[in-house]
């Protein structure tokens, strides 16, 4: 795969702050092409040259963050059972820590909400496989209504995160996550 010019990427960070930032004040159907272009410093022709509309960005951000996403839990997938979560949930805090504004905009109250849903599916297919073979959960009711407590419990601890200022290092995180894990689980044994 052919890698960017460095002066795309940085045209492309420049788009993607200036709609988070406009995210975090007002909902996507409410931003525009010339407010990203304005805020970004480019032209709006040089938008068209990457994205068709706004909907076309969001979502092509979306993608790659789910491929990054998917790329680190593929890193970290336990063997034999005798892998922690700990590794994994430190990766996954210092990509959010990483991305955070555009986390914030992504997860905020001008989100969307398409997008938690679907990173919950994620969580569920390829992280909680995970946790299930760790803490050797049999019981596939009692794991759904874990899963799903988990999950958005999760959710908002890393929303409370980054919209806290993250104060508290991605290993700090990793380490509340990790216990509030294993010891939630302890109560399916």
């Amino acid at each position: 795969m052919p890698t960017e010019d460095r002066r795309v990427r940085k045209t492309k960070k420049a788009m993607t702050k200036a709609l988070a930032q406009l995210l975090l004040e007002k909902p996507l159907a409410s931003i525009s092409v010339r407010e990203i272009a304005e805020l970004a410093d480019i032209n709006r022709g040089t938008f068209y040259l990457h994205y068709h509309d706004v909907y076309d960005m969001v979502e092509k951000l979306q993608n790659e963050i789910f491929d990054q996403f998917n790329e680190i839990v593929d890193r970290y997938e336990p063997r034999d059972g005798t892998d922690e979560l700990f590794p994994l949930l430190v990766a996954q805090f210092q990509f959010l820590s990483e991305n955070a504004e555009l986390a914030k905009a992504l997860i905020g109250k001008n989100g969307d909400a398409a997008f938690v849903d679907k990173l919950k599916v994620i969580i569920r297919e390829k992280c909680f496989v995970n946790v299930k073979k760790i803490l050797k959960i049999k019981n596939e009711c009692e794991f759904d209504y874990f899963y799903h407590f988990i999950v958005s419990g999760c959710i908002g601890i890393c929303s409370a995160w980054l919209f806290g200022g993250r104060k508290e290092s991605p290993a700090e995180m990793a380490a509340l996550i990790e216990n509030l894990i294993v010891n939630g689980a302890a109560v399916l044994k």
